[in-house]
């Protein structure tokens, strides 16, 4: 069968993604330093919210090209990419608590507390893998 997966764009995305991560890496590094620094609470609650958007497009643009079947929602994105094969059950559980974690980002951010990205600062390695599972996936299925 011949996909029309749009690898451009899934490389765009993985790339914002990566800042993301870097970004999560170095506020994370400085908060024991500057503790209470309202910059570093903004950079990390946004590249949280980059990088669950990140994830649901590149989960959509996995789903289109590969013609999986249609998702309900945002979550629905990361239990296709399980079903898939994409991405495994103990990433799945993580990934899909930073999508639910999304909503309070971006609907919920005027409540948010520096102690609520603690769980979050810890995301980072969970994202790269989704970054190798996504590039095995493409690898295996396209090339």
């Amino acid at each position: 069968m011949v996909y029309d997966v749009d690898t451009d764009r899934i490389e765009r995305q993985l790339r914002v993604l990566r800042d993301c991560v870097a970004v999560l890496e170095e506020t994370k590094r400085r908060r024991g330093e500057q503790e209470g620094d309202p910059v570093l609470f903004f950079a990390a609650s946004r590249a949280l919210h980059l990088a669950s958007e990140c994830i649901i497009d590149v989960g959509t643009a996995m789903i289109d090209g590969f013609i999986m079947r249609d998702p309900g929602g945002y979550l629905d994105i990361v239990d296709i990419l399980e079903d898939e094969r994409v991405i495994p059950k103990e990433g799945a559980d993580r990934i899909r608590d930073l999508v639910r974690f999304r909503d309070r980002l971006v609907r919920r951010y005027d409540e948010l507390s520096p102690g609520e990205l603690e769980k979050y600062w810890e995301q980072a390695e969970v994202l790269l893998s989704f970054e190798g599972w996504v590039r095995d996936y493409l690898r295996q299925n396209l090339f």
